[in-house]
Parts: structure tokens; sequence; C-alpha cells
């Protein structure tokens, strides 16, 4: 039994609907429960007369149910917002606030003190605090339905939502099934926040192949042991997640191919992928495939693909993002003909149709390349035997002194240093005016961070102009986290402040 996202519709019902379909951080459901709640859902929904293009809200944390309410969206044709719980409430009515969304659906066994009109529970019971007025929040067009919109954050301090169309989604889907290598036996582990793009990899994935979803809760993956064996409990075989997420379990004891023999591919995405993290987790598990993907929340989860191969890590010290999709193009815009390398452009259906009700973003991000959507990624990138190769962000590109700098090409530098385990550089600004260039290091244990830094400091001045050898080199036990487990480069500048 699977999920037909194309017909939206349950295929190939009477092949094992008793497997399991869903592992949450409450219970575990199989297939036949998986259609049996879709359909209750459905029903609520007409009976709520929830027109195509109103987005309700989905709000939960690893529940079963919140999968389960995703999959009723593709089924009806329904909007949703997915908003984990992490966040906190004046978050979630900023995004009501925006959306005037009607309806929402808890899938938390306990009350939620928000304000909106009807909530639905787990146990679809129906909570109506006045009648749904959908009048003036219906979005998107019949041409191009609106399938979720996904909301990050904003450089203004509020939340930020990108509008992704139906379309786009079977972009995805048909790329993935294609060309992915996902099969009916995977067991997918789940574990990003469903408010973060990277946890629908998994979700669409397991539902369109009819495989196996587990799902764990921040207390689950922020104790390494109950994780280790939740991957052996369940025989996960799809590792997703951020290549950081994964740099946390490298000196764990067990995080090895002897103890998770089921495991056979890490997926990873939302950060550049370093070569030590690859190098040592190809070590530890020796037949496992390790792919690369990148791809903004703006242009569908990933854009471009490729498997890290002996011969690829051995090739490049910065390792590649692949190649795109079939159904997109990536174009690299030169700030000039001499320059290798320029803004990454991705063109294509599975781009987004924009931000929601943020005409000045769009028009800067947007616009048409040969008759297809395009987006400005702010992202700098350069090909190199026909690969794309990620160098960082635009906005790391600094002035300092009059000297253009790029961040990335600084903590390149010390990572070839084999000692050194993670780097971020990062300036410090004041008043608007960045002051200095700080890098934080990790390091092998066994090594001496004094003798370390004098190593970096002689390796820089023979590699670099002077002008961008960092200020300070400073050496952290553990990097700060967000919550979406990408490091959290603003709790660095805090933490350094406080240090001061």
């Amino acid at each position: 039994m699977k999920f037909d996202f194309f017909q939206n519709k349950f295929v190939e019902t009477e092949i094992m609907p008793d497997k399991l379909a869903i592992a949450g951080s409450d219970i575990d459901i199989n297939w036949s429960t998986l259609g049996a709640i879709v359909e209750k859902l459905s029903v609520i929904f007409n009976e709520l007369k929830i027109p195509q293009g109103h987005p309700i809200i989905i709000y939960g944390h690893k529940e079963s149910f919140f999968p389960s309410s995703i999959l009723a969206c593709y089924y009806t044709g329904i909007t949703y917002i997915p908003i984990d719980k992490i966040y906190p409430i004046n978050r979630i009515e900023k995004i009501i606030e925006q959306t005037n969304s009607q309806i929402l659906i808890n899938c938390t066994d306990s009350d939620v003190e928000i304000n909106i009109p009807v909530i639905i529970n787990f146990e679809f019971k129906i909570k109506k605090k006045q009648i749904p007025n959908y009048s003036n929040s219906v979005y998107g067009t019949i041409e191009e339905p609106l399938q979720y919109i996904m909301f990050t954050s904003g450089s203004t301090g509020e939340p930020k939502g990108v509008q992704i169309t139906k379309k786009s989604v079977l972009s995805f889907v048909t790329w993935a099934l294609n060309d992915f290598g996902f099969t009916p036996e995977d067991v997918f582990l789940n574990q990003a926040p469903f408010s973060f793009d990277v946890s629908l990899c998994d979700i669409i994935n397991a539902f369109s192949q009819g495989a196996t979803l587990v799902l764990n809760s921040n207390e689950i993956v922020k104790n390494q042991d109950a994780l280790i064996s939740r991957i052996e409990n369940y025989k996960c075989s799809i590792w997703t997640s951020t290549p950081s997420f994964a740099f946390l379990f490298l000196r764990h004891s067990d995080f090895n191919a002897i103890k998770l023999k089921s495991l056979r591919m890490f997926l990873f995405m939302g950060e550049v992928l370093p070569h030590r993290t690859c190098t040592i987790l190809k070590s530890n598990f020796k037949n496992v495939k390790i792919v690369n993907a990148y791809g903004p929340t703006e242009a569908t989860i990933v854009t471009t693909w490729i498997e890290i191969t002996d011969e690829i890590l051995q090739k490049f010290k910065l390792l590649p993002i692949g190649y795109p999709s079939p159904e997109s193009e990536i174009i690299v815009e030169k700030s000039s003909s001499e320059s290798k390398d320029g803004e990454l452009i991705i063109v294509g259906e599975h781009v987004s149709i924009g931000y929601f009700k943020d005409f000045e973003h769009n028009k800067e991000k947007f616009f048409i390349h040969n008759g297809k959507r395009a987006f400005r990624t702010g992202d700098i990138a350069y090909f190199e035997d026909n690969l794309i190769f990620f160098l960082g962000r635009n906005d790391e590109q600094i002035k300092l002194h009059g000297y253009r700098i790029e961040l990335g090409e600084i903590s390149n530098e010390i990572f070839k240093n084999k000692n050194v385990v993670d780097v971020v550089t990062i300036p410090l600004r004041r008043n608007n005016e960045i002051k200095k260039i700080v890098s934080f290091i990790k390091i092998n244990e066994s090594q001496n961070y004094g003798e370390i830094k004098k190593q970096l400091y002689n390796q820089l001045e023979k590699t670099l102009p002077y002008y961008m050898i960092p200020n300070e080199i400073i050496l952290l036990n553990e990097f700060p986290y967000s919550s979406s487990h990408k490091i959290d480069k603003n709790k660095l500048i805090e933490n350094y402040i406080n240090s001061m």
C-alpha cells in the first residue's frame, strides 16, 4: 500500500495494509490505519467547507497524527502550514494573523491556547469558537493550486512564508521516484522539525514508496543512546539530516556499521557537508551510501543531488553539491567575465511562486527566465567538471578596511588542517560596521589547542592575504545549534560578546 501523489489517492491497497506506516513519538500506526485517518480528516474538511487555497495550520511535534494530517491535505488538495510546537505561541499567532487561517489541527494530546476559529484534535473532535470565514484568505490559483506554505525566519524578524504549489511538489516526487533509489522496504529516520522542509523529504518519499516513517521527538534527538536504540529497533535504513546533526554522533562508540546494520544511506542537506565529516563517516560506515543534496526552501526541498564516492572525496577538498534535477536549470551569474564564481540561480517548475504577501522581496528574488520561474538564492557557487560547488552566502561576503572578503574561503583554509574537525567564521559588528573577524573551531580531543592555533596562523599567513586572517581563533568544545540542527551563528556571537 502506498500513496500516489499524482492521483491524490492510496493505491495497491491490498498489498501489506498491516505494514508499519508511521512510528510516532506517541503511537505506531499501520498503512490501513493511516488510510482511515486520512479518510476521516477528508470528511471533516468537507463538513467545514474548507476551500482549495485556504491554508490550515497543522500543529504538533512528531506525533503520528502530524504526517497523517499532512497526507490528508495532499489527498484533498487542501493547503497547509506545518508548525512545530517548539515555536512560541506568539510566532504562531503572527502566522495566523498574516494568513487569516481559520482552522488548526492539534496533533498533541493537550489543549492549545491559540486564538483561531476552529480546532480539530487528534481524536477528530471539533472545537468551534466561531464560524470560519474564508473570505479574503484563499490563495493560489486554479492553474497553480497552493499545496503548502513553509514559514522560515525573515530578515525583519517576522516569519516569512514560502509558497509551494502542487506542481512544484510533483516535480520533486517525479525526480525522487526516478533517481533517489528508495524502495518500499526503506525505513526513514525523521528527526528534523516539521517546520523545516528537510522533514518533508522523509515524509513524501516514505509515503510515495509505501515505506515506513520513524519520527523522533526533540527529547529522543537530544539523547544519543535513545536515538541509536530507535534506529536499531526499527531497522532504519535512510538517515536524513544536516551534516551538523550527524557530526554530533561521530564520537559515539555505537555510531558505526557494526551496531547500525540497517543504515544504507546518509542523505545530507541544509548545510555544507564538510570533507572531514564525510571521511569519518566513510570510515565508520564503509558500505553506506553518502549523498550530498542542496536546495533552499524556495525550490521545494532539494535541487541538486550527488553520491560522494571515494573518488570524489579524494579529488575534491570542497565537496560538490552535485547535479541539478532533470526539470531544473542552475545558472551561476558572475559579476565579471574573469570571475569563476557567482550567485546561484535556480530555474524550474519546482521554484516557489514567491513569498507570502511580500511584494518587495518577491521582486528582488523571483523572476521569469525563458518562460520558467527563477529564484536568486543569495548563494555563491561555481561549476567544475560539470559539477556544482557551493562557496557560501553572498551575505558572507564582507568588506573590512575596504577589502572584500569571503568568510567561506577563510573557513575552507582553516579546514585544511587535519586536526580541525569543524569551523565557523563570522564578522563582529559595532554600529553596523565590521570591526573584526573571528573563527570558532573544534579540534581532535588529543591535540593541544595552543599548538594547533600556532599551526593555523602559520598556515594562513602563507595562503591568505593579511587582511583575511582572523583576528581571533577560538576553541569551542561544542557549537550551539538552532532548532533546525544548523550551527547557530547568532548564538555564537552572543556567547562571544558575553564572554568579553
